[in-house]
């Protein structure tokens, strides 16, 4: 089974052990795309986790028209949690879902900044000591990247992106892949960022978001001229880079999602569709 992420481009299922990225400015669709690749491995029985410090992800347990049951994943956390989280809870969390191979949303979205940084720095010291022993093939996708794995490190944040890191540079030798998600590429750590094997990027417009690209383009050996084409892209327009890979350089539409759009933006006189999330075993 491929990934249809495109009417021109499905991926591979090794794309659940490699480093992919869905960068593009607020509102450009990159969420979006990231939730669709993760519904289509879902699909494939691959194991799925996404730390989520926005609170959207939960959609996927939705179907499109917010009434009946989306895919199978544990939302853990959150305003829509099958159960809740708490700070401390990282390495316990990582425990549960390695040892029991479930999928799950970390949904830390009412973490405060220190308790973000607590959850996810022993959530991911954890799961990469775990994985190294199971070596089983996960996706974990990191929304927000640059408030995991930042490019400007201080003393309190050191241990947090270290084991990030780790997983987005060595996580593949145990079948461990990663996702980032971002609007502020520059920002996302670069030793992170040059690993990723397949760039998919919506609307850009700001001039360091464009040059932290420019950046990549150019250290992978790709075209540098169709930077400047990406403020004119339309919604859920991007281009897909993957020199080494796929070696595959095209403008695309991306593929529309079947669950529900949580990250979708209300508008002024229409009506926010509601959704409810069909119940789950939390025993079991």
């Amino acid at each position: 089974m491929n990934l249809k992420i495109s009417k021109e481009i499905s991926l591979p299922l090794d794309a659940v052990t490699q480093t992919l990225a869905a960068i593009g400015r607020k509102g450009a669709g990159k969420t979006y795309l990231a939730t669709m690749i993760a519904e289509q491995m879902l699909d494939a029985r691959a194991q799925v986790i996404a730390v989520d410090p926005v609170g959207v992800w939960w959609g996927l347990r939705v179907n499109a028209d917010g009434k009946t049951k989306g895919k199978e994943i544990f939302i853990i956390g959150g305003d829509h949690g099958d159960v809740p989280i708490v700070p401390e809870a990282g390495a316990r969390i990582a425990q549960l879902i390695i040892e029991k191979g479930i999928s799950a949303v970390l949904d830390i979205s009412t973490f405060r900044l220190g308790e973000r940084k607590r959850f996810c720095t022993e959530f991911g010291e954890e799961l990469f000591h775990l994985i190294k022993k199971k070596r089983t093939p996960i996706h974990l996708f990191i929304e927000e990247a640059q408030l995991i794995i930042p490019q400007r490190v201080g003393p309190e944040e050191a241990r947090m992106v270290g084991a990030f890191e780790q997983i987005v540079r060595l996580g593949r030798n145990y079948g461990l892949g990663c996702t980032l998600i971002t609007q502020r590429p520059q920002s996302v750590n670069k030793e992170v960022l040059s690993q990723v094997e397949c760039l998919c990027v919506l609307q850009v417009t700001g001039p360091h978001e464009r040059k932290a690209l420019e950046d990549w383009v150019q250290e992978v050996g790709a075209d540098r001229t169709l930077i400047g084409e990406l403020p004119g892209l339309q919604r859920g327009e991007g281009y897909v880079w993957s020199p080494s890979w796929l070696r595959i350089f095209k403008r695309v539409h991306f593929s529309k999602k079947t669950t529900f759009d949580a990250s979708a933006t209300p508008e002024v006189g229409k009506k926010t569709q509601s959704a409810s999330l069909s119940a789950v075993d939390v025993e079991k």
